[in-house]
């Protein structure tokens, strides 16, 4: 067998580099774009989020001292270029409260619709779609209304949604119906909540009792 020498394993690296160099490179460039990449990603994220954080708390002052207009044009800067954020969503309902305050039923129906169907956080969601079941049960379209109380993964929210559904009931004179809709709510809420007393109000209005 004959000696190994420095040149042969020279002649193995070149021709190792030869065969898969290239792709070593390739490797490596595109590991550093991956890992810049994602730091700016992450970076412009975090930009947006305080950026938007800061137009939220700039409606949420105008509203509180009266500028009504100002607050609705941040909260539609919100939806319109902060879409990507959770207040986005938040800013939305704000808008819809505010346009129902008004007396803008329409309006607040855009606005809470435009939050069920975009707001990034599930809470805001839900939040939504519950206050535009009210709407709507306030403009008598109970079928519509009835039909948002079936939203799936109401995780934390059933008693709410359930609420809704026999308001709703109750207000299409199906006082039985309206019944076993707020008895399945009480169990979920916790034995020390206050609000179980609003509940069992609303069955005593219904001669139901609790």
């Amino acid at each position: 067998m004959g000696t190994y020498t420095e040149q042969d394993e020279l002649e193995k690296l070149k021709a190792w580099w030869k065969n898969y160099g290239g792709a070593l490179v390739l490797g490596v460039a595109l590991g550093l774009v991956l890992l810049f990449g994602n730091k700016y990603w992450q970076q412009y994220k975090d930009q947006r989020r305080e950026a938007a954080s800061n137009l939220y708390i700039e409606m949420l002052q105008d509203a509180r001292d009266g500028r009504a207009e100002a607050a609705r044009g941040f909260g539609e800067r919100l939806v319109k270029d902060y879409d990507d954020t959770p207040y986005a969503g938040m800013a939305a309902l704000m808008l819809a409260r505010m346009s129902y305050e008004a007396n803008d039923a329409a309006g607040a129906r855009q606005h809470l619709q435009w939050a069920v169907d975009h707001a990034r956080d599930p809470a805001t969601q839900h939040a939504a779609r519950l206050r535009l079941g009210r709407v709507l049960a306030d403009a008598g379209e109970y079928d519509a209304a009835l039909a948002l109380t079936g939203a799936a993964h109401q995780e934390g929210f059933e008693a709410e949604y359930l609420e809704l559904k026999g308001d709703v009931l109750a207000l299409q004179a199906k006082p039985a119906a309206a019944r076993e809709a707020y008895r399945a709510a009480l169990p979920q809420l916790p034995a020390d909540s206050p609000y179980r007393r609003t509940l069992t109000m609303k069955l005593d209005d219904l001669g139901g009792g609790g």
